[in-house]
């Protein structure tokens, strides 16, 4: 009788396992992207009011990574280019003020960190069209928080930043949103390695 209750409680700790396991190494579902590296010619030059941005010089953004694509299972490297003209504006990471603390639009003298929104925002005005390629919202959203991953982000704030988007930027309206009509000022060419 009391091996039972034995094997109820273990399939179950086997389950929960299988649940953490799967939030710390998803299985691979969809196409994703990872960050490997993130570089600059000269930094980036902009200036705001703490609503909006804009650039002041052009300037060009290198992300480096790997891309798996669902389709036929493979991982390949990437070299995704992207150029800032003179005048492109975002509002930053756009975070609601009680994340602000942990997330700000910008880090002054980051330009790391102040990349990843820059170039998540140009990647949601194309909608992830970038010279015949098509990556999804989450591919997108993977470069934003695995470029903050490299700017030294911890895994749980830049995951919970993830959330974040996902709350208040995931609706329709964001994903091709040009309202700031600067789309024609940001260039994205990615490359695979």
């Amino acid at each position: 009788m009391l091996a039972a209750p034995r094997k109820v409680k273990m399939s179950s700790l086997k389950s929960i396992l299988k649940t953490v396991q799967e939030k710390i190494n998803p299985p691979k579902e969809r196409n994703s992207i990872t960050v490997d590296d993130v570089s600059m010619d000269f930094p980036l030059v902009f200036d705001g009011n703490g609503k909006m941005y804009f650039f002041k010089l052009d300037r060009y953004v290198y992300v480096k990574g790997t891309r798996y694509t669902k389709l036929d299972k493979k991982s390949r490297p990437f070299l995704l280019t992207c150029r800032f003209r003179r005048g492109f504006m975002s509002d930053g990471a756009s975070a609601p003020e009680f994340a602000k603390m942990f997330v700000p639009d910008i880090k002054k003298g980051d330009d790391i960190y102040n990349a990843a929104p820059f170039i998540h925002d140009g990647l949601y005005m194309y909608q992830g069209n970038i010279n015949g390629l098509n990556m999804t919202r989450e591919e997108c959203d993977d470069i934003l928080r695995g470029i903050w991953r490299i700017a030294g982000l911890s895994r749980a704030v830049a995951g919970a930043a993830d959330v974040g988007v996902h709350v208040f930027a995931g609706s329709p309206t964001h994903w091709g949103n040009d309202s700031n009509n600067c789309k024609h000022l940001f260039e994205a060419k990615f490359e695979y390695r």
